[in-house]
């Protein structure tokens, strides 16, 4: 028996060596079996002669051999599973026939030695396809493992794809928030000039009112000083002289007094409000007109405002484009006339001194044809 294993395991080497160019794992087993089942066959043949005669011992060892040469040549081969999964259910087969042979063997009278040789070559095969089933199931396991790394990979690769998604999506976002900043920087870049504009023209309104306000005190003094009020209204500033200081009761010509008041005026007038437009307005109380020959108040009012535009024009150089009159006679009280105190602040004249001239604008509204 163990010469029958050392010349197994020598042929098995040498099936190791054993190599062909474009020979399969099955046809690398063939060979290898071919040269065992030689070897094995002559040792049973030999040994045994006398019981199961050389032809049936070469013949069981060339079936043996050649199980064991294809493991041979399946152990330094690399096939697909598929291969092995043919490859064992061949060898499966094999064993069947070998284990029906061993039976039929065992009928026919087999000796001790022959049959634990022939047990033992089984049990050689079974070895062999348990091997051959963990390698199978190894591959299995390493193909489920593939699969899943795949998978892995898979997943993976849908996570870098979404998130280069929201890399695209935030760049994109970027951007426009960058526009928006720049157009934000340049908006406030604009306001800022807007305010150091807007800073310098309130210099300048706080240094002319200021001016203004210096003026205005000087004008004052100065048209306090010969009994002129001085007004600020929506309308522009306001002198206003008491009549009795330019007419006598119930009179529209001026007193001498009167003419040297309005020269006062005019020089004031020249002075402070070069080329401004000039509404002199005359003014009464509600008392009605009972000797001087007057119509009404309101004419009253207009003469006396007459009389003092033709002072101003013909004697003291007031442009006459830049003056105008009116009357509003007894209808614009600027006290009560219930009271002399009040029917005598009522009965005035009121120089209205009109704001600049603005560029003028006309928009059509009717087309009288």
């Amino acid at each position: 028996m163990k010469t029958l294993k050392a010349i197994a395991v020598l042929s098995v080497l040498s099936v190791a060596g054993f190599t062909a160019t474009g020979c399969t794992a099955a046809q690398k087993g063939a060979a290898g079996g071919g040269l065992i089942g030689g070897v094995v066959g002559n040792i049973v043949g030999n040994n045994y002669a006398s019981t199961i005669g050389p032809a049936t011992g070469t013949a069981m060892g060339v079936g043996a051999g050649a199980a064991v040469g294809g493991l041979a040549g399946d152990a330094y081969a690399t096939v697909t599973d598929k291969d092995k999964e043919r490859e064992l259910q061949n060898l499966r087969a094999e064993l069947e026939a070998k284990e029906n042979e061993l039976a039929s063997l065992r009928q026919s009278g087999l000796s001790g030695d022959a049959l634990a040789e022939l047990d033992q070559l089984r049990y050689e095969l079974e070895t062999a396809q348990a091997e051959l089933e963990n390698a199978s199931l190894t591959r299995s396991g390493a193909l489920i493992e593939a699969q899943e790394k795949a998978e892995r990979v898979n997943r993976l690769e849908e996570t870098l794809a979404k998130a280069e998604q929201e890399r695209i999506a935030l760049e994109d976002t970027v951007a426009m928030m960058n526009e928006e900043t720049e157009r934000l920087r340049a908006e406030v870049e604009m306001r800022e000039t807007a305010l150091a504009q807007a800073k310098d023209e309130v210099q300048v309104l706080r240094t002319s009112l200021v001016g203004k306000e210096t003026a205005v005190a000087e004008l004052t003094r100065e048209l306090n000083d010969i009994n002129v009020t001085l007004e600020e209204t929506s309308r522009g500033l306001t002198m206003t002289i008491v009549d009795s200081m330019l007419f006598d009761p119930g009179e529209a010509d001026l007193t001498a007094e009167g003419r040297a008041l309005m020269g006062d005026v005019a020089k004031i007038l020249h002075e402070r409000f070069p080329n401004r437009e000039l509404l002199i307005e005359g003014h009464t109380d509600n008392q009605p007109i009972v000797r001087s020959g007057w119509r009404s108040n309101w004419e009253l009012g207009a003469a006396r405002a007459l009389n003092m535009l033709h002072e101003l024009v013909g004697n003291h150089g007031i442009k006459p484009s830049n003056v105008s009159a009116t009357s509003y006679g007894e209808f614009r009280p600027a006290s009560s006339n219930a009271s002399p105190d009040g029917r005598r602040a009522n009965r005035r004249a009121v120089i209205v001194i009109l704001p600049e001239k603005l560029p003028l604008e006309v928009n059509e509204l009717a087309d009288a044809r």
